[in-house]
């Protein structure tokens, strides 16, 4: 079925079947002179997304020295990121800055494999914009209308518990508890093979979980949200990586294909950059995250660079062939190249 859906909206990209509200390149022109292009994000105004992209506006307008300008609809204004990605295909939505939903192609959330990086280092060459990931990551969109601009880090997730682990460094042991994951295998699968039980209840649902026993713990948000959220209801949280908050920005084909070469490169330039420093600033957020949780009485307990090791070879050694026919052997297989590099 998602095949299908794939190939239809391939051919209404195909024959201009589709027009958004800005239309193709021509038709945003403005009477004097100016592109105006919509950025839709997921991201509420305080988070470093949405700073990144005040950045490229910025940046953007001045290259262009006005010719082209950026219109910024923040925390899901436009819709959830399902429905920005579908937008952006069909053009009625320039640019999205989202979570990529999978539902048009299964490849696309496998930027969320379990340890697809043990650490930032690692994480850096998987998601550099010149590595594997990201090349094979702009092939998927290009096939469904969609320009891919880069990947954005957003910090490495780890658990939120209310009461203590047990074996918390032994990968493949029982740890007694019931943890919360979003409702992807990518998520669901790696936390199995680290040992815990998971149920995958509504993200609304989770702190209230959390208070009533429900869950004993919760896996998918990096330390920033488990300080945003869920500060006041858990005990302890612990720094596994097991997965990586990977968001993408993507903008749709044929209008960027309209555009001149000049600001053709301006833009990929300034969504690339930042997108390549959204690392260094990941990395730099989930310490301060860490250290608040700490001084809000939260227990942070951190992982050797020997540990983290042990478990990321553990999780993909068995996580990752029960993952192989939706990402496929070749993706995984080059993913695993990239740490080499």
């Amino acid at each position: 079925m998602k095949r299908i859906v794939a190939l239809m909206l391939c051919f209404a990209f195909a024959f201009g079947l589709t027009v958004g509200i800005n239309g193709d390149a021509q038709a945003v022109m403005k009477k004097n002179g100016k592109v105006i292009l919509s950025l839709a994000t997921q991201h509420p105004t305080e988070h470093m997304a949405h700073k990144s992209a005040e950045r490229i506006k910025a940046r953007i307008e001045k290259e262009t020295n006005g010719r082209v300008e950026i219109k910024i609809y923040p925390a899901n204004q436009l819709g959830d990121a399902s429905q920005l990605y579908e937008e952006v295909i069909r053009g009625s939505i320039d640019i999205a800055h989202i979570t990529v939903p999978d539902q048009f192609d299964a490849r696309l959330g496998v930027g969320f494999l379990p340890f697809i990086a043990r650490d930032y280092e690692q994480a850096r060459k998987v998601y550099d914009r010149n590595a594997f990931l990201p090349k094979e990551m702009a092939k998927m969109h290009d096939a469904l209308g969609v320009k891919f601009l880069g990947y954005y880090g957003e910090g490495f997730i780890g658990v939120g518990t209310v009461k203590p682990l047990q074996n918390a460094n032994k990968p493949g042991v029982e740890k007694g508890f019931m943890i919360r994951v979003p409702g992807l295998d990518v998520f669901k699968f790696g936390a199995e093979e680290l040992g815990f039980r998971t149920s995958s209840l509504p993200y609304t649902d989770t702190y209230s979980a959390l208070q009533t026993g429900v869950v004993d713990g919760w896996l998918g948000g990096p330390p920033n949200l488990n300080y945003l959220g869920f500060r006041d209801v858990i005990k302890e949280y612990y720094q596994y990586n097991v997965n990586f908050e990977s968001t993408q920005y993507v903008m749709n084909k044929r209008l960027f294909a309209g555009m001149s070469a000049e600001d053709q490169k301006i833009i990929e330039s300034a969504f690339g950059d930042e997108s390549q420093n959204s690392f260094l600033m990941a990395e730099s957020e989930d310490e301060m995250y860490r250290k608040k949780l700490a001084e809000e009485g939260i227990k942070v307990i951190m992982f050797t660079t020997q540990e983290l090791e042990q478990m990321a070879d553990y999780v993909r050694a068995k996580a990752w062939p029960r993952l192989e026919k939706n990402l496929t052997p070749e993706l995984l297989n080059g993913i695993k190249e990239s740490y080499k590099n």
